[in-house]
């Protein structure tokens, strides 16, 4: 069973976090969870039936309720001071697209919304960071002649960034702003792992085989990007978790077995970077380095799509989603190993994204 895409809508008063970023508070230690419940509605969608789902908060463990109603679908959302952004689309019914009506790239800042878009091109925002008084969202554009075009925008002005591909992570730092993702070639070329600094493109790949970035992090000067790149070993190729370090590639797979890198984030002289990799058995595992040294991560998933992380104070929170005595889902948050199911159990959940905020020091993914 999957949940259908959802409408994510989230009251500003409620909401304090912001997915994959952990920020300064002083006082204690407060751990949010986004992800969305099942209500029991079953839909058909696709090849199969799917969960209609409402979304769901958890603060220390606690579940809040948060919504707007229909008809915002929402994939990014930043806190910033007293100041709650999120970033998504409006759908609109019409007859446009097959009778899915128009897609309005929304921007919103304490429930007021902001369109950036007519509906005639099809935005999606993968990333959202705010610095100071200006907003920047990453993501991607498609329109009726090309897709999968990549775009920054700051404060609602688009900017291309030069050509198709994907991006999955935006930092803002000393007024730089840094996109990583990917570049796609001409038909049965290798995609390429590119990070963009302000517009202007940084191939980190050797565009022999794919290779993607799939996070960025900036801690001073240096500049770390976490993904993957495939590497010729004898006669095979195998796709290598790799950390570049201010463009210079360090592998943190042994290259004998497949092995991805999907967040880096820095606290202190530490760096942590989550991935998964196989081992001998041919098994994957979710795996977090430590400064190059690899551990074992039992209950985090291995796909990165089920999962976000957040590196706080030296501790590593985690969630996912977890399989139940019924057969269902139970959202989970992991600190270092250790599971915590969300929910009281009798519906379905399923957990997107955390949020650690409190004393000492704060790291960013």
């Amino acid at each position: 069973m999957k949940p259908r895409t959802f409408f994510l809508a989230v009251t500003a008063a409620l909401l304090t976090f912001a997915p994959v970023a952990c920020k300064k508070k002083a006082g204690g230690l407060d751990v949010y969870v986004l992800g969305v419940m099942g209500t029991g509605v079953m839909v058909e969608e696709g090849d199969g039936e799917a969960e209609v789902t409402r979304p769901a908060l958890w603060k220390n463990g606690v579940e809040v309720t948060p919504g707007l109603g229909d008809g915002a679908s929402v994939y990014c959302v930043y806190v910033s001071g007293k100041d709650v952004y999120l970033a998504g689309n409006v759908r609109v019914a019409g007859p446009e697209n097959d009778g899915e009506g128009k897609s309005l790239l929304t921007l919103w800042k304490n429930g007021v919304a902001r369109q950036y878009s007519d509906g005639s091109v099809l935005y999606t925002v993968n990333s959202l960071f705010v610095s100071g008084n200006d907003v920047y969202m990453a993501g991607l554009e498609n329109n009726d002649k090309d897709s999968s075009l990549v775009t920054l925008w700051k404060n609602g002005v688009a900017q291309s960034l030069g050509g198709r591909g994907s991006i999955d992570s935006l930092f803002v730092a000393g007024g730089d702003v840094y996109v990583a993702g990917c570049l796609y070639g001409k038909v049965g070329e290798p995609f390429v792992a590119t990070l963009w600094k302000n517009g202007v493109a940084q191939r980190l790949g050797d565009g022999k085989d794919n290779s993607s970035a799939m996070s960025v992090s900036v801690s001073g000067n240096d500049v770390y990007v976490a993904g993957y790149e495939a590497v010729k070993t004898g006669a095979e190729r195998e796709v290598v978790a790799t950390l570049w370090v201010n463009g210079e590639a360090k592998r943190l797979g042994d290259g004998k077995r497949a092995s991805e890198a999907h967040y880096v984030s820095v606290s202190g002289k530490d760096v942590y970077v989550v991935g998964r990799k196989d081992n001998e058995q041919g098994a994957t595992e979710a795996t977090l380095w430590k400064n190059g040294v690899a551990q074992r991560c039992d209950g985090l998933p291995i796909l990165r799509s089920q999962s976000d992380i957040c590196i706080y104070g030296g501790d590593a929170y985690w969630v996912g989603v977890q399989s139940n005595e019924q057969g269902g889902s139970t959202a989970t948050l992991w600190k270092n190993n250790v599971p915590q199911p969300l929910g009281d159990g009798k519906a379905n959940t399923w957990a997107n994204s955390v949020f650690v905020v409190g004393g000492g020091e704060a790291a960013t993914l």
